[in-house]
Parts: C-alpha cells; structure tokens; sequence
C-alpha cells in the first residue's frame, strides 16, 4: 500500500496537472465508443483529435507527436496480435475540423476482456506512460462484467473514491482550496473547450448514470477536460447495465413467432392437399 508520504500533494496535483496535460499531450479530444455485441464479442474505437496548430508547434521544435503514437500503434499491434482473443487491431487516421484525427480499433471475440486488452495496448504508449506519471488520477481503463444470459455491467472509475483511505480533497484546507481554484482556473483556460465523450452501445441499456439516446441502445457521458480532473479529484464513476441479446422475456416472441407462422403455413397445405384429393 502506498504510503501517505508518497502520495503527491493534491496542492500541487492542482496546481501542475493543467501543465502537464498541456506539454506531455497538447490540447486535445477524445473520444472512446465501446460496443457489446449479440455474439459476446466487443469492440472499442478510441479517437484522439489533435489539433494542428499544435502538431505545427511541435514539429517547429524538431518533434512529430504522430510519429511517436504511430509506433506505439505498431507495438500495441505486435502485442495483442499474440492473444488468440484479439480479431482486430488497426490505427486509421483522417484530418477534420482543423484537427488530426488517430483512431485505434479494437475488436475481441469475449467482451469482458475488452478493458483489459485496452490497458495493455495503453500500456505500451510512451505518451500514456508519461501522463499517468504526471497527472495520475484520470483513466481511459474500464471494466466489462458479464451477468449472463445477454446482459453486461460496464463500468469505469476515474481517481481513488471519495472514501477511500489517504483520499483527500482539502476542504479543510483554504490554501488547499486556494490552489485547486487555481489549478481550474488555468486549466480551463487551456483546455476548456476540449472534451472527453464516452459511449457505450448495445441492443438495450437497461440501467445507468449516463445520458441514454431515444432508443435507448446508446449511453453517452461527456466532460471537459477540466471537468475531468475534477471528476478524478471526487473518484467519479460511469456505469452502464447493457444487454447485448434480446431480453430473456422476449425469447418466446422472437422464437415462437417464427414457429406459429411455420405450422400454420404446413397446416395450410395439408388442408390443400386434402381438398385437391377429394
């Protein structure tokens, strides 16, 4: 267990995650969609938009971030092509909206492993690395449970909660709460107009704390970056009960109409049959 003298000062968490977040990864939107199909397969396409005149910035200095996340595409590629479970992994790339767009897609045959195979392509990223380090709290890693007969909770935390031992967040404090007001200040200056969205799709989202779509097969979570640090300073949580297949009650339905219309359809021949010989 990590001892309280180890853990940083949420003073000065506050007060340089903004910074961070700027040098290591510039301003930037992301977005993460996660599918769980009928057949219990998964998929999960993580979309980070950068923008360009951040790319130019960076390349003026001698360095190409997309060259960097390139290769670790490449190694996370090499990585989870060794798991039997993996069916797809490939990284596209397209420009809009003044923005560079790199899209990860994966796909597994078993979706409870989605979130786990996710963290160890993560854990390949340089970049990834080097945020974590730096920042410590927010976290792109979920967790996929099956509950049988079609249904799936998903659920993903961001930081310690609330509760948990050594969590603080200095209410008590007022040169604590001084430098958190801060820490947002600058930080949603920086990156105020750059967002996190997460959603999940299914054939039904039965239960959530999100915001589900008219059809209620789309869960949807949405925050600023800024908003996200602080959801990762309370140990936020995003949570979806989904199901994949038909309910169980609408088995008989799904199967038995098929079968009516099937007898009825050999009970009118016969009938046919027997007309035509008498």
């Amino acid at each position: 267990m990590t001892s309280p003298t180890d853990r940083p000062s949420p003073r000065l968490r506050w007060l340089l995650a903004p910074l961070v977040l700027l040098t290591l990864t510039g301003c930037f939107d992301l977005l993460q969609e996660i599918w769980i199909l009928p057949d219990g397969s998964g998929r999960v396409v993580l979309d980070v938009g950068l923008p360009k005149s951040f790319l130019d910035l960076a390349r003026t200095q001698g360095k190409d971030p997309l060259e960097g996340m390139r290769a670790d595409a490449r190694a996370a590629e090499a990585e989870l092509k060794k798991d039997p479970d993996v069916t797809k992994f490939e990284l596209r790339e397209y420009e809009e909206n003044g923005q560079q767009h790199l899209v990860y897609d994966l796909t597994v045959k078993d979706a409870t492993r989605l979130g786990e195979l996710q963290k160890r392509a993560m854990e390949l990223s340089s970049t990834a690395k080097q945020a974590k380090q730096g920042k410590g709290k927010a976290d792109l890693t979920f967790q996929i449970e099956s509950r049988g007969f079609g249904e799936y909770v998903f659920v993903q935390r961001f930081g310690d909660p609330k509760n948990a031992p050594g969590a603080t967040d200095g209410a008590g404090d007022p040169t604590e709460r001084a430098a958190k007001d801060f820490g947002m200040q600058m930080a949603r200056a920086l990156m105020g107009n750059h967002f996190y969205v997460v959603r999940v799709h299914g054939q039904t989202v039965s239960e959530t704390n999100g915001t589900l779509n008219e059809k209620k097969d789309t869960v949807e979570w949405k925050y600023s970056l800024v908003d996200l640090l602080d959801e990762a300073g309370k140990g936020g949580e995003l949570r979806a009960v989904v199901q994949a297949a038909p309910p169980l009650w609408l088995w008989p339905a799904v199967l038995g109409v098929p079968l009516l219309v099937l007898v009825l359809a050999v009970m009118a021949a016969r009938r046919q049959r027997t007309r035509r010989a008498v």
